[in-house]
Parts: structure tokens; C-alpha cells; sequence
């Protein structure tokens, strides 16, 4: 909701035959671009491209928008860094590895070079996070014949893991 200055009661009532009819003026005040981004933030955080999409579907103009982003990354609301971080916390949980992420990010929004730098400042060791996901999805079950194996690293490799991280998760499995 827009910040409003009342000057006085006396002068509302003047400009509107009563209270109620003030009152609708407010709710029906659209809000601005930077107070809609904003509101968006408060909730989760969100790459400057999807607010950027978002605030076009509101058919806000374009140099509003670029002022509101500006604005919002002036004051720390707004920070695609930030938001990389909290999606690989999120992906690494989820047990994904670097290629899902990757798209994943891409998809969002983000930049190769943000994305690039937030995968190679994160400590995980991808080898290991493939070998968890593959015993938390198979579990004690050995691999039976070639053809097990192919589906065990096809279900790895579409988990965002490239062959040998695959291979290995599976060839530690097997001992």
C-alpha cells in the first residue's frame, strides 16, 4: 500500500463528499512498481529477472521498473548473489547435482558468471552427494546385471550428475 500524506481531516473531507468515498480512493490506488517489488521480497527471495517478468505481466512501464530493481538492489532487497546461494543450499538438500543446478538457476534467471561463482565457492563434494543419492534411492539392494547399472546412472545422470560422478557413486555402492 502507498505511503499517503494526510494534510488534515478538514481538507480530505473537502476534496471528498465523505470519509468512505476517501477511504475507496485509497484502496483503489494502484501501488508503484517499487512498492509491488517490495512486496514480492518480503515474502522470498526472487532473481532480478523474475521480478522483471513479474512487474511486466502488471503492465508497469519499463523505466519504472528499471528504476524500482535499481532501487530495490540499492537497498539490499533485491540481490541475485543471494539468491544463488539460498537455490544451491536448496538443490544440494535436495540431493541435485551441479548440471540440474545449473539449469536450474539458468532457468531463473540468473547469470553464467553468478552461477558459475556461487557452484565453485560451495564446498560440496559432488562425488559424495551422488554416492548419497544413489544408497538413499537404492538402499541395499546390489546391482543384479549390466542392464540395472544403466538405469541406476540414467536416474543419476537426469539427478544432474555427470558419468563419473554416476560411476563412482555406484562403484562405491557395489563394494
Amino acid at each position: 500500500m502507498p505511503l499517503l500524506i494526510i494534510e488534515s481531516l478538514d481538507v480530505c473531507l473537502r476534496r471528498h463528499d465523505n470519509i468512505e468515498s476517501f477511504r475507496l480512493n485509497i484502496v483503489n490506488t494502484p501501488p508503484t512498481a517499487k512498492s509491488y517489488a517490495v512486496s514480492l521480497l518480503a515474502g522470498r527471495d526472487y532473481s532480478r529477472k523474475q521480478i522483471q517478468d513479474k512487474l511486466v505481466k502488471k503492465d508497469y512501464e519499463l523505466a519504472d521498473i528499471e528504476i524500482a530493481l535499481d532501487e530495490c538492489e540499492a537497498s539490499g532487497y533485491l540481490n541475485d548473489s543471494r539468491y544463488a546461494e539460498s537455490l544451491l543450499r536448496s538443490h544440494i538438500y535436495k540431493g541435485h547435482g551441479v548440471i540440474r543446478i545449473r539449469q536450474a538457476m539458468s532457468l531463473k534467471g540468473l547469470s553464467s558468471d553468478i552461477i558459475s561463482q556461487v557452484i565453485e565457492n560451495s564446498d560440496c563434494d559432488w562425488f559424495e552427494l551422488a554416492k548419497e543419492k544413489a544408497i538413499k534411492k537404492y538402499a541395499d539392494k546390489p546391482i543384479v546385471d549390466y542392464n540395472d547399472k544403466a538405469k541406476r546412472i540414467r536416474f543419476l545422470l537426469g539427478q544432474g550428475f555427470d558419468y563419473e560422478q554416476a560411476n563412482y557413486a555406484l562403484t562405491i555402492n557395489e563394494d
